[in-house]
């Protein structure tokens, strides 16, 4: 195997016709790989933004000064791996591939789905047109020897590629080689197969299912999105013990300690909000990052259907702010309580249902809760919004996260499980009626 000095690093033939450019350090840097099959060659992941050029000229001391891959292949949507995808697309004139899960905001909720909304408009402005869905289960562009594995957890659309003739898995971030979670790992620098980093990850259950999934291909080289590759044995007996760790609910790099689930989950996991209790508590993080959501909102870069609500605490009466989304439903609108007797829902009730909603706008509004017999079809329509159709992915994975009611679910399924879940319409008032005006604190619950 060959190595030379390039612009971002040390250039690396970690496998035959497997080439790995890391670019930066430590949590500043990231995995770049060069993947070559026949004559043809693609790209894998992009690194942060404004890297391109230098990635552009690693590739032509391996193929040639003009040279050109096939495609880009992005493992995932995050600024580390996908940074530089439009300036490389741009410059040798080739498209983008990324499993289609990867561009659903839908399992992210609205507050994180507007957050990504954010991430990816920084990343490619207008062009996200040049994003092209990649089929896992068809040939991998300009690479007919090698598979695309779905492995979702760390992001929903997460792929990592495995040629099967030498047992290399690409991985992204969906296992990696430094153990991001441990500050004893990661100053000692230890090297063995990990898991991705807790805090970006969205559904920290999944990840540890894709963990399995990854270490059934049994590889024998694993090229990570962050730290130095591994090979030998050692990366599948890695891998399984680390599945089984997960599985088991014993904490990596925490002293063999067992995490329970509510400090498990990760920092945009999805909460199954189809349990059938009275209230099901968000992850910490993501009630933490509500401080954010307002100002997105009113900024107009969420989702058309998104809102803010504001209603006084119903001990303290200082005004609370929370991001929703909104269903619409024979022409009037609603506000679907996922979490049940959350929060909001509970101010909203001692307000009298007395509120301030809206985006750019505020505007007073009355919200009247609906009893149990007339949500059935409020709650159906939340669940195709925009238009989808039912049956389609996106439905059948909300539908069963969010309310554990089959892809298509009739109205006469859903009744079923409509105590669990508050219904209010939205009645405005007229544009004179008084808002609350005192300042929100950045908390919101439920």
């Amino acid at each position: 195997m060959r190595s030379w000095s390039a612009p971002c690093g040390e250039l690396e033939e970690i496998a035959a016709d497997v080439f790995l450019l890391p670019t930066g350090r430590a949590l500043s840097g990231a995995n770049v790989y060069f993947l070559r099959s026949g004559s043809s060659w693609v790209v894998v992941d992009a690194s942060w933004p404004n890297r391109g050029a230098q990635i552009a000229r690693s590739a032509a001391l391996i193929f040639g000064v003009g040279a050109r891959p096939a495609t880009i292949l992005l493992t995932h949507l995050h600024p580390d791996h996908a940074g530089s995808a439009l300036e490389l697309a741009e410059r040798w004139d080739v498209p983008v591939n990324i499993l289609p899960d990867e561009l659903a905001l839908a399992p992210l909720g609205p507050a994180i789905g507007t957050l990504a909304r954010v991430e990816r408009r920084w990343l490619f402005g207008s062009k996200l047109g040049l994003l092209s869905p990649l089929d896992p289960r068809g040939a991998v562009p300009g690479l007919p020897d090698w598979r695309c594995i779905p492995t979702p957890g760390h992001t929903p659309g997460h792929a990592a590629f495995f040629r099967e003739r030498d047992r290399v898995l690409v991985s992204g971030d969906a296992v990696l080689s430094v153990n991001l979670n441990s500050l004893h790992d990661m100053l000692t620098g230890r090297h063995a197969a990990s898991p991705p980093p807790r805090l970006s990850t969205w559904s920290w259950q999944t990840a540890g299912e894709t963990l399995g999934v990854l270490a059934r291909l049994e590889p024998e080289v694993l090229a990570p999105g962050h730290g130095p590759p591994l090979a030998g044995p050692e990366v599948a007996a890695g891998l399984h013990a680390l599945a089984t760790r997960r599985s088991t609910g014993v904490a990596e790099g925490g002293r063999g300690s067992v995490r329970s689930r509510r400090r498990g989950e990760g920092f945009l996991q999805p909460v199954d909000y189809s349990r059938r209790v009275r209230y099901r508590r968000p992850p910490d993080a993501y009630l933490r990052m509500q401080w954010i959501a307002s100002p997105i909102t009113r900024l107009g870069f969420a989702p058309k259907d998104v809102i803010t609500l504001e209603v006084p605490g119903r001990r303290t009466g200082v005004i609370r702010r929370t991001t929703l989304l909104q269903a619409t439903s024979d022409g009037r609108r609603y506000l679907v309580a996922l979490a049940g007797e959350s929060e909001w829902v509970r101010n909203v009730r001692a307000a009298g249902g007395r509120v301030v909603i809206g985006r750019r706008e505020r505007r007073a509004a009355t919200l009247r809760e609906l009893p149990e017999e007339e949500r059935a079809p409020v709650i159906r329509s939340y669940l195709l919004r925009w238009g989808r159709t039912a049956g389609s992915r996106a439905v059948a994975r909300e539908a069963r996260r969010y309310f554990g009611v089959s892809a298509d679910p009739s109205c006469a399924e859903i009744e079923l499980i409509v105590e669990h879940y508050p219904v209010f319409r939205i009645d405005e008032d007229p544009p004179a009626a008084a808002a609350p005006s005192e300042p929100a604190p950045p908390i919101s619950a439920g």
